[in-house]
């Protein structure tokens, strides 16, 4: 299914150093497009690095085939991971990272080394 994403609203925010992205994908007759696929199109879109990349928001109300979202770009990884929570951060990996981190954040080990950025 291609994506078709429409740019509705772009803020930069210099004092964070991030671009603030709310965005519109129609997706008639099947379900909420993957966080990753949305993640990929739109750092193609903006040609910025996928791993600064972070989907903050995604909402789908029942009945309509439309979704809209919030994502940031961030300039460094630096503010990526001082201003964004742990769930959103790890919300943004695949399934076999995601699981893996929560079970090593579980056992109390560490996991920080397994974000990419």
């Amino acid at each position: 299914m291609p994506l078709n994403i429409e740019i509705l609203e772009e803020k930069k925010n210099p004092l964070i150093e991030r671009t603030e992205i709310k965005f519109r994908i129609d997706h008639f007759g099947v379900g909420t497009p993957n966080r990753l696929d949305i993640k990929k199109k739109i750092a193609a879109m903006q040609g910025s690095d996928e791993k600064l990349t972070i989907i903050r928001k995604l909402g789908t109300h029942f009945g309509v085939s439309y979704t809209i979202g919030k994502v940031y770009i961030y300039k460094d990884a630096k503010e990526l991971r001082y201003f964004e929570p742990f769930h959103v951060q790890v919300r943004n990996l695949e399934k076999e990272k995601r699981t893996e981190i929560i079970q090593l954040k579980k056992r109390k080990e560490p996991y920080k080394h397994l974000f990419e950025y």
